[in-house]
């Protein structure tokens, strides 16, 4: 058994041993396969391989491919795992995984043949090739121009290396408009916090010269969407990265044809960022309304004594709902949810259980993997990303992985504040258990816990019994806070990178800039954050490409069994047949059978000469549970004894088959 110390060595020594090798070539682009080598590769597979398929998807503003791997191709009724990797373009390790993922199912994990499989490398390429462009810069967009400033020029004032190290970088100039502090004296900056009495002294800028002469510094630089900011799920409007609509881009949609053109696909895994299996997506967000007033459906308007041809605001529905119910925890976006308006944005209650199953078995599988060391959290989806389009759309399992984020520095814990609760303990209580500490703790509760003086009990308890807060949130604004003391006020993800390599952020060098005057260069380097040495990265990559193994063993899969046969009357058979789900994952989803988008499963029966009397050749399954869900599927047949009765199950999740021969004693 491992002690306690040896759990700590060996998290000590992966987190070390990561920083060791991680940032060293972070930016350099080393080994990484640039978006002509990831094309090259994908094509050597399928053609060294039988049953490998590769597919052209699209063709970016730059001019590349967006290609996909079809691994299976032979396996015409098998369910498919689409895996995309790398959408935001800013994860070369992504890129990486995938095609390390797709030459192991070739050569090895053959058990796994009963699954097809669409692999996407590079789901945007051009932001994939603005790693490996020189000067080194943070700018995923696509080579879609897009004019940024609104004026009669487009891509016109964009950055520019000025002081010829490689590297776009920021500028800091000395001003009394000036909101930033330099740390210490050092490379690190922080925003300046009046509240504590500090008071600004540096504007920051990016590296560059206003080159159309409007007063501002690379406001229209090259670069236009970010292809995993342009789905349509939860997309934002006038940002600098989404697009002009949902499915703007051609990446985008040849990915959204390819999706509905192949309904076999149950599971969908997004290589990139985020990373819903190490934590599940909260339930507590606020959908927005698609209008202002809404219909009650018939039956439920009567049965509250309501006009069914009424239109009510939606705070009017959800006090009447709450007061009909008697549940007073009913929020907008559940009763949004209920009348089918509204984007969908907390996964659905049925789909959770399984979901917080599949994070356990995650996060106990890095556990033992040794890569459960603290590091900066995966960020959030972003508007538009295509993992969520995946589950809210699409309507099938979605999870999103990411390999790399900087280890974090362990510090003493400051959680725990008095008798006060701590994050963690916050974190498990219900919003009523919190409510029923009372206003005079929680008051005192809040102002230990350093919250803004106007920021009161009572606030907190209408805000949790109107679902616009949880505890769950509550508990990360502690850790985000908390974070924030430790670091000093200075960005938590800068203070990991400055922990891990000082190198990591260039020293500030002067430069006599034409507009701005005298300036200091220098900052982050590009790229320092978001990818680790390719050498790094596959270390990573192979320790944790195996819970993909695991994660596609829990697909749902369909028997039929058992079945029985009895004769009503000489040539008149009652057969019973279940249907069941062995698999550990519902088909479909339960947020499925609200976008009514997976195909569902299908029941046949045939046979020779057989004439049902009741129940139908076709029957359309509904939501079959996982682990041993079932259907009961019944018929009455006319047909002679000894005749051969076929049943299939067939549909996206697989095929399952059985005979039975109609004989038997009466009943």
């Amino acid at each position: 058994m491992i002690n306690s110390m040896e759990v700590r060595m060996n998290r000590w020594i992966y987190g070390w041993f990561a920083l060791g090798f991680c940032l060293a070539t972070a930016a350099s682009g080393a080994d990484y396969a640039s978006p002509d080598q990831v094309i090259r590769k994908v094509r050597r597979l399928a053609s060294d391989h039988r049953g490998v398929k590769m597919h052209v998807l699209a063709q970016t503003p730059g001019g590349r491919q967006v290609v996909l791997l079809e691994i299976g191709s032979d396996r015409y009724d098998a369910p498919a795992v689409l895996v995309l990797a790398n959408p935001e373009g800013n994860q070369p390790s992504a890129t990486q995984a995938a095609l390390t993922l797709s030459e192991t199912l070739v050569r090895d994990w053959t058990d796994l043949n009963h699954i097809k499989w669409y692999i996407v490398p590079m789901v945007h390429p051009d932001g994939h090739a603005r790693f490996f462009q020189t000067p080194s810069a943070e700018n995923f967009g696509n080579e879609r121009p897009v004019n940024d400033d609104m004026d009669d020029q487009t891509d016109e004032d964009g950055p520019q290396d000025l002081n010829g190290d490689g590297y776009i970088t920021v500028m800091r100039q000395k001003h009394p408009e000036g909101t930033w502090l330099a740390v210490q004296g050092g490379p690190l900056m922080k925003k300046a916090e009046r509240s504590k009495g500090e008071q600004g002294v540096y504007r920051l800028f990016p590296e560059g010269i206003d080159n159309d002469g409007d007063g501002l510094i690379n406001e229209d630089g090259p670069g236009g969407v970010i292809v995993g900011h342009n789905f349509p799920h939860r997309f934002a409007y006038h940002t600098s990265t989404g697009g002009p609509w949902p499915a703007s881009e051609e990446e985008t949609r040849g990915l959204l044809r390819f999706a509905f053109d192949h309904p076999d696909v149950v599971m969908v895994l997004t290589l990139g960022r985020t990373n819903s299996l190490k934590t599940v997506p909260p339930s507590s967000q606020q959908a927005e309304a698609g209008g202002d007033k809404y219909k009650l459906p018939k039956q439920f308007a009567e049965a509250m004594g309501l006009d069914p041809d009424t239109e009510y605001p939606i705070k009017d529905l959800v006090e009447m709902a709450r007061e009909y119910t008697g549940y007073q925890e009913l929020t907008e976006d559940m009763v949004l949810q209920f009348l089918g308006v509204g984007a969908a944005v907390n996964p659905n209650p049925g789909d959770l259980p399984y979901w917080n199953e599949v994070s356990k078995r995650y996060n106990e599988f890095m556990k033992e993997a040794k890569l459960d060391g603290k590091r900066l959290d995966p960020p959030d989806s972003p508007p538009g990303s295509v993992e969520e389009w995946a589950y809210y759309q699409y309507g099938v399992s979605s999870y999103s992985m990411d390999f790399w984020t900087l280890p974090v520095k362990e510090k003493e814990s400051k959680d725990k504040k008095g008798d006060f609760p701590s994050p963690d303990e916050i974190e498990k209580m219900s919003n009523e258990d919190f409510i029923a500490l009372g206003e005079e703790k929680i008051d005192a509760f809040l102002k230990e816990s350093g919250a803004p003086p106007q920021f009161k009990a009572v606030m907190v308890i209408n805000a949790l019994k109107s679902g616009m807060m949880d505890t769950k949130r509550m508990a990360k604004m502690m850790r985000d806070n908390q974070k924030k003391e430790d670091t000093g006020g200075v960005d938590e993800a800068d203070q990991a990178l400055f922990d891990a390599d000082p190198s990591a952020f260039l020293e500030w060098t002067p430069y006599d800039h034409p507009t701005l005057g005298r300036v200091e260069i220098g900052g982050r380097r590009p790229w320092s954050l978001l990818a680790p040495s390719a050498e790094a990265a596959d270390s990573l990559i192979q320790k944790q490409l195996p819970f993909v193994r695991e994660l596609v063993k829990l697909l749902p899969r369909f028997v039929i069994e058992p079945v029985e046969v009895s004769r009503v009357r000489d040539g008149v058979y009652r057969v019973e047949a279940w249907v069941r789900n062995q698999g550990f994952l519902p088909y479909p989803t339960h947020h499925g059978v609200r976008c009514k988008r997976p195909v569902p499963m299908v029941m046949t029966l045939q046979g020779d000469g057989v004439l049902p009397l009741e129940g139908e050749r076709r029957i359309v399954l509904g939501l079959l549970e996982g682990s041993g869900g079932s259907q009961k599927c019944s018929w009455l047949l006319r047909a002679r004894e000894g005749t051969a009765v076929q049943l299939e199950v067939r549909g996206p999740a697989g095929t399952a088959k059985t005979s039975v021969t109609l004989k038997g004693g009466a009943r």
